[in-house]
C-alpha cells in the first residue's frame, strides 16, 4: 500500500512539472505575424516641370467703369438712354425736375440784389463822410461807423454771390451728362422717382479697351505679389465663345481681401478684339501660367483617385512609393482635366516618381507596398 501511494505521488509531480514547464514556455515565446505588404496600383509622374497652371473665374468689365450720380435730391423728369445704348462724353443722359431749383434761384438773386443795394448805400454814405471828416467836420468815430458799414455790406454781398452761384450750380447739376464715352452698362431707376444725391442712376463703362476681374484665394495672392516676373501668360475663355482664347496683361491686384469672399480681386487687361462681340458682365474663365524657378513646384497630370484630404489642415496630398513603402506628400490642386483627370504640383513630387492612384484610403505612414504595375 506505501508503494502505490508512493508511485501515485511521483506520477503527479512529474506531471506538474510538465504543464508548468509548458506554460513557462508559452509566456516567453512571442507570437511573430508576418507584415502585410499591400499590393498597389501605381502611376509614373511625368509631366511639365518647372510650370504651374492654375484656374481662376472672373468677369468682363470696361477699361473705364464708373457709377453715375446726380449731386442733388429731387425728381427724375427725364430718362434720355437705355441698357447698351452708346454715349459720347458730354451726352445728357437724364434730368431732373428744376422748378424748386429755379424758385430758389430766383430768391438768391433777390437776395443778392439788396445785398448790392445795400452796399451801394453803404459805400454813398462812407465818400460823403470821408470828405466831412477831412474837413473836420465830423468827428472820427462818425467817420469809423460809415467805414465799418462799408465793410458789413460787402461781407453780405460777397454772401449772397456765393449762395446764388451755389443754387445755380445745383440747377446745372440737375442734368446728367457723361463724363467720357462709353456705353451704358447698367441703369437704376425709372423716370419721375424720387432720388437723393449721390444714388446711382447709370452704370457706364469705356469698352474701347477691356478687363478681366478675377478672385484669387489669400494662398495664390502671396506668390502673385511677390513673384509676377514669373508669369508666363494669362489668358480668358468665355462660354459664349467657345474654342476662343484671349491673351491677357496682368494690370493690378488688391492687397485687401475683400470681407465677404475672403478673396483678392485682381485686375487684367485684354488687347482690343474687333472680330467677336465681347461685353461687360460676361463670365470669363481665367488660366494663369508660371514659370517656377528651381526647387519649386513642378505640375502633373493625374487621377482624381490619387489623391486624399487631410479633414484637419484642409490639405490635400499623394501618397508617394519610394524604396518599397509610402510616404505621404502635400501637394496643390490646380485645373481639372478630362476623363476624371486633375492637375496637381508640389515641391516634393518630381518626374519618375511613382504614385498611388488607386486604394489610398487604406495606406498609413511608412507601409511597405508591392507595386502591381
Amino acid at each position: 500500500m506505501k508503494k502505490l501511494l508512493n508511485a501515485v505521488v511521483l506520477i503527479a509531480i512529474v506531471v506538474g512539472a510538465y504543464f508548468a514547464l509548458e506554460t513557462f514556455k508559452g509566456k516567453n515565446t512571442e507570437e511573430v505575424k508576418p507584415e502585410i505588404i499591400r499590393p498597389v496600383k501605381t502611376l509614373v509622374l511625368n509631366g511639365n516641370d518647372g510650370y504651374g497652371r492654375w484656374r481662376y473665374y472672373g468677369t468682363l468689365q470696361g477699361g473705364k467703369r464708373v457709377s453715375l450720380s446726380f449731386r442733388v435730391s429731387g425728381t427724375i423728369k427725364s430718362i434720355l438712354v437705355e441698357n447698351g445704348t452708346k454715349v459720347k462724353k458730354g451726352d445728357l443722359l437724364a434730368t431732373l425736375d428744376t422748378r424748386d431749383f429755379q424758385t430758389q434761384l430766383r430768391q438768391a438773386e433777390s437776395s443778392q440784389a439788396q445785398a448790392q443795394a445795400q452796399y451801394n448805400d453803404a459805400v454813398a454814405n462812407f465818400k460823403r463822410y470821408e470828405n466831412l471828416y477831412k474837413q473836420k467836420v465830423v468827428s472820427r468815430a462818425q467817420y469809423d461807423t460809415y467805414k465799418t458799414q462799408v465793410d458789413v455790406t460787402l461781407a453780405a454781398l460777397n454772401a449772397a454771390k456765393a449762395q446764388t452761384a451755389s443754387v445755380r450750380d445745383s440747377l446745372k447739376d440737375t442734368n446728367l451728362r457723361a463724363p467720357f464715352s462709353g456705353i451704358i452698362a447698367d441703369r437704376m431707376v425709372e423716370g419721375f422717382q424720387e432720388i437723393t444725391a449721390r444714388e446711382t442712376i447709370f452704370s457706364l463703362q469705356d469698352i474701347s479697351t477691356m478687363e478681366v476681374v478675377f478672385n484669387i484665394p489669400d494662398s495664390d495672392i502671396l506668390w502673385l505679389s511677390s513673384s509676377a516676373e514669373k508669369l508666363v501668360s494669362i489668358q480668358a475663355h468665355f462660354d459664349a465663345l467657345p474654342g476662343k482664347v484671349f491673351p491677357l496683361k496682368l494690370k493690378e491686384f488688391v492687397v485687401q481681401a475683400d470681407p465677404n469672399t475672403n478673396t483678392f480681386p485682381v485686375t487684367a487687361v485684354m488687347p482690343p478684339v474687333n472680330d467677336v462681340a465681347l461685353l461687360p458682365g460676361m463670365a470669363a474663365s481665367v488660366e494663369v501660367e508660371t514659370h517656377n524657378a528651381k526647387n519649386e513646384s513642378s505640375s502633373f497630370i493625374v487621377p482624381m483617385t490619387a489623391l486624399t484630404d487631410q479633414a484637419e489642415s484642409k490639405t490635400n496630398f499623394v501618397w508617394l512609393c519610394k524604396n518599397g513603402a509610402v510616404t505621404r506628400i502635400p501637394v496643390k490642386v490646380g485645373l481639372p482635366q478630362n476623363n476624371g483627370m486633375i492637375e496637381i504640383s508640389g515641391k516634393d513630387i518630381h518626374s519618375g516618381e511613382y504614385i498611388v492612384v488607386a486604394g489610398t484610403h487604406l495606406l498609413k505612414e511608412g507601409q511597405k507596398v508591392r507595386l502591381m504595375n
